[in-house]
């Protein structure tokens, strides 16, 4: 059966419950539709809306006594949930269905709509029902039942009635409410947000509206607003309460009191405790200094729009300083980039790859784990997709969700691939395209080895698997290659990170894995695959380009930071070769002075692709491409090949350029010619140094300007406190 459209959400209507529920009706199918006949949940089309839980009889749902408007709303309801592949405890919303119509059938009542009531009143007449029915109340899981069922079909239908703004209601959902702007395949963290908790009506309002408009000029994004609400609606508003505060100037006087309020907030935010009673970290602490500063400029900035839109003139009363609310050196400081525990070793990584398997095996199962030397059984977790979604994870360091919401079928043939060609082991075989999520315009495709490929295609073969046991007769097709286990039928929905995390973090728990230092290996702190992906390629001598092209960065400053999680390693892989001078002495620095003279971490622009510039990072090179004949130019063993290709490319360059000249004027070209001169000093420099680095033999020793040696004779002097250039040329 093929599936229809997702109905519109949007109901224009004075009186909702009357005009407005024939606008539902005619947005729903005709076999979706509930007249006075009774509706079978075990057949088709409802039947895939039900649970299928084990009972003695199909439930039977009676609509007859309902007033025709809640027929309608609730048919509506129902078909919304089978386009967005989501089911229903058919056996509750059939004794739902018998409350709705003792209430609508109530003289005293006469209620018509399912909204006509809040949710509240809705489970006190359930309650009030069974109470006659059974002479108690019912218990908590009964009423919890009904809660759920309500609290669906109400905010369902409040958001389809809703003819206001959309960012005004206290409960956003973008899953329910086409509305909220979204970025193309949002990760859906939290899928509602609720603003109810906020105490401050005027700041709730404000909060509410600062996310619509940066959620419709792309400032923020959906998966950025729950943090930011903890940090307005939790840490400010109770700061606001503890402080008696209750104005959105925060002070009577912001220019006598304005800096004295945000540093005593301040000193709160230092001396409140998390959940766990210790102090808020740093980083905590700089986020919400940094949210609330940003909110308070944003809403001093739009002071006159904010207290139109808001009918709150008071926030017309922010003036300048309230866009600064902290100086410069009073915001904290963090850095989540310098810490060395966010990689893990390869041996390491090891231990955690084999057992990963208790992911995916059954919960009946268990596997035995040793741990201290003590045999353990830990069960398994029953999730295959958890397994395969993290070693993809671990063997490309793309981001979580990058993987998550990858398409169904994400492998790109590579061209000129001949697939009866036998490769090695760890041969690029095909394109990964990954779902970039966080930079715009990055780079979203990555060569892969066969490894990859086996899990890809293993995971396509069970997810399809999966679809046709739960749409048996007619299989959807995921859009997804990792789908989410509730709610999502059709396989419409990506599986969630945070999924995948708490799995990850029991099964951090069962295998107390710890590093070379002794330190419990947190691995459901999934970003640190990326880092130690990064870290592993850099260390293996991968160019900084390459590397920065791998891991989707827009520039060589974001790589290393990846690179600094290893600081004291990147040292000493780059330095383990010693320099020397171009007539074979060493060079007269010690490698950690080298080692800061390159400055890897600030100065990237020094690593090239066949070596490193040594020139101090306070001069300036106006060399142009001229490394090979420069006494700050560098290089060792590693880049051999790349200088011998560099050179045979040189050489055939010359030949051709020479027979274009030969045909074009009958002569040969002279060697006073400024091009030929330019190639044939390149390569004289190229020989010099291949020499020298053979010459090297199995030391694999670097050289510093080797290449000069090759370079026209002059008698010049180079000027180094200055420019690379020599005097006479200046």
């Amino acid at each position: 059966m093929t599936e229809p459209k997702r109905p519109k959400l949007a109901v224009v209507s004075a009186q909702p419950w009357l005009s407005g529920a024939e606008a539902l009706a005619a947005a729903v199918p005709e076999p979706f539709r509930i007249s006075g006949d009774v509706v079978r949940f075990d057949v088709e089309p409802w039947l895939a809306l039900t649970y299928a839980y084990t009972c003695r009889w199909p439930a039977r749902l009676d609509p007859s006594a309902l007033p025709e408007a809640m027929r309608h709303e609730l048919a509506w309801w129902l078909y919304s949930l089978r386009v967005g592949g989501e089911r229903v405890n058919s056996h509750v919303l059939v004794s739902w269905v018998k409350v709705a119509a003792s209430v609508s059938g109530d003289p005293a009542r006469r209620v018509g709509s399912f909204i006509e009531l809040s949710v509240s009143e809705w489970i006190a007449a359930a309650r009030t029902r069974f109470y006659g029915r059974h002479g108690r109340l019912p218990s908590a899981s009964f009423e919890q039942n009904y809660l759920a069922t309500i609290a669906r079909l109400h905010a369902a239908l409040s958001r389809a009635y809703d003819t206001g703004e959309w960012w005004r209601s206290d409960r956003w959902d973008p899953r329910r409410d086409p509305r909220i702007p979204l970025r193309e395949h949002e990760t859906l963290r939290s899928s509602t947000l609720n603003f109810e908790g906020v105490a401050q009506h005027w700041l709730k309002e404000a909060i509410k509206w600062y996310f619509a408009v940066s959620l419709e000029t792309g400032n923020l994004v959906w998966t950025s607003l729950p943090g930011f609400l903890t940090y307005l609606g939790t840490y400010l508003s109770e700061f606001l309460i503890e402080s008696q505060i209750d104005t959105p100037t925060l002070v009577g006087d912001p220019q006598e009191e304005l800096r004295s309020f945000a540093l005593r907030f301040l000193a709160r935010l230092r001396q409140r405790r998390s959940r766990r009673g210790a102090p808020l970290a740093p980083t905590s602490v700089a986020l919400v200094q940094s949210g609330v500063s940003t909110f308070y400029a944003f809403m001093a900035d739009h002071r006159v729009e904010a207290a139109a839109a808001l009918s709150e003139p008071r926030w017309a009363e922010l003036t300048d300083a309230h866009a600064r609310l902290w100086r410069p050196g009073e915001y904290v400081k963090h850095d989540r980039h310098s810490s060395g525990a966010d990689y893990i070793d390869p041996a390491t990584l090891s231990r955690i790859v084999e057992h990963l398997d208790i992911l995916a095996m059954g919960k009946d199962e268990t596997k035995t784990v040793v741990l201290d030397s003590v045999a353990t059984q830990v069960a398994g977790l029953g999730d295959p997709q958890a397994m395969r979604a993290f070693l993809l994870e671990i063997l490309t360091g793309r981001r979580i969700n990058e993987i998550l919401l990858a398409d169904f079928d994400p492998l790109l043939a590579l061209r000129g691939l001949d697939p009866r060609e036998p490769r090695g082991e760890n041969a690029f075989v095909a394109r990964f395209r990954y779902r970039q999520t966080k930079i715009h315009g990055a780079p979203d495709t990555i060569l892969v080895e066969q490894e990859v490929v086996n899990i890809i295609k293993e995971q396509q073969a069970w997810l399809l698997d999966h679809l046709a046991a739960t749409n048996p007769g007619s299989p959807a097709t995921a859009r997804y290659l990792f789908v989410a286990w509730q709610a999502n039928r059709l396989g419409a929905k990506p599986y969630s990170a945070s999924t995948l995390r708490n799995l990850l973090a029991v099964l951090v728990d069962a295998l107390q894995i710890r590093d070379t230092e002794g330190r419990l290996v947190d691995f459901q702190r999934t970003h640190r695959m990326r880092h130690s992906k990064a870290t592993e390629l850099l260390n293996s001598g991968v160019p900084l380009h390459v590397v920065q092209r791998y891991m989707g960065h827009l520039s060589p400053e974001m790589t290393m930071r990846y690179a600094a999680t290893l600081a004291k390693t990147h040292e000493m892989e780059f330095l383990r070769f010693k320099k020397l001078r171009r007539d074979g002495r060493e060079v007269g620095l010690d490698p950690t002075d080298v080692y800061e003279l390159v400055q890897l971490g600030a100065h990237t622009d020094r690593i090239l692709p066949n070596g490193v510039c040594l020139l101090p990072p306070l001069k300036h090179c106006d060399r142009g491409n001229a490394c090979l004949t420069c006494d700050f130019w560098a290089t060792d063993a590693r880049h051999l090949v790349e200088l011998e290709a560099q050179l045979e490319e040189t050489e055939a360059l010359i030949a051709r350029r020479q027979v274009q000249h030969r045909g074009r004027t009958g002569a040969e070209m002279s060697e006073g010619n400024v091009w030929l001169d330019q190639r044939l000093a390149e390569c004289r420099s190229l020989r010099a140094t291949i020499a020298a680095l053979r010459a090297a033999g199995d030391d694999s020793r670097a050289v510093r300007g080797a290449g000069v040696a090759g370079r026209a004779a002059t008698p010049v002097e180079l000027d180094t406190t200055r420019h690379c250039r020599p005097r006479e040329l200046r």
